[in-house]
């Protein structure tokens, strides 16, 4: 008989770990995290904001949208390796305070990134990857909602391709749709 999944309810208490990256095009590496818990009410409880170089020749596409957004965005760390592992850290130290850890469409950036965490040591951190993993943007469709509509309350203050708002943005993008479905109030 297989494991049953036992998920924390959601209530007025449930807190969601979410974050964001942004990389040096679609598939190529990481240079900025945003990630942070929010609770319910839309509070952000805690927060990393991490950033280094980008290696190698800097996308086209990420040259005009994403570094624009972010150039008040202090360089933070050393290197790629740095940046993960200090994430990594925060991920562990922040994981048991939150019910559900969620991403805005996890593939192939965030889910990359995460390999790329646990690889450093995979006997150690074989079982700490996010289980289960929320992503955003297909917790919206099976509501039959329009992600970037759904989203638009919250743009106001902040910017698109800044990965702490993105973070915050899908969190409580999140919040709104278990409102919306019923599941809190």
């Amino acid at each position: 008989m297989a494991n049953k999944l036992k998920l924390p309810p959601l209530g007025n208490d449930t807190k969601i770990l979410s974050f964001d990256l942004e990389t040096n095009g679609l598939h190529g590496q990481a240079f900025a995290v945003g990630a942070v818990v929010v609770d319910a009410k839309g509070q952000v409880l805690d927060k990393f904001i991490g950033r280094t170089e980008i290696s190698g020749r800097v996308d086209d596409w990420v040259k005009e949208n994403v570094l624009p957004v972010i150039e008040d965005m202090p360089v933070n760390y050393k290197s790629y390796d740095e940046l993960k592992e200090t994430f990594w850290q925060w991920y562990l130290n922040t994981m048991d305070e939150s019910d559900y850890i969620l991403v805005n469409n996890g593939y192939p950036v965030e889910y990359r990134f995460l390999l790329d965490c646990q690889e450093v040591d995979i006997d150690e951190r074989y079982w700490q990857h996010p289980f289960p993993i929320l992503d955003l943007i297909s917790l919206l469709v099976a509501m039959g909602e329009k992600p970037n509509d759904f989203a638009e309350e919250f743009l106001h203050k902040r910017k698109a391709h800044n990965p702490l708002d993105d973070a915050t943005i899908a969190a409580l993008s999140a919040f709104k749709a278990f409102r919306k479905s019923g599941q809190i109030s």
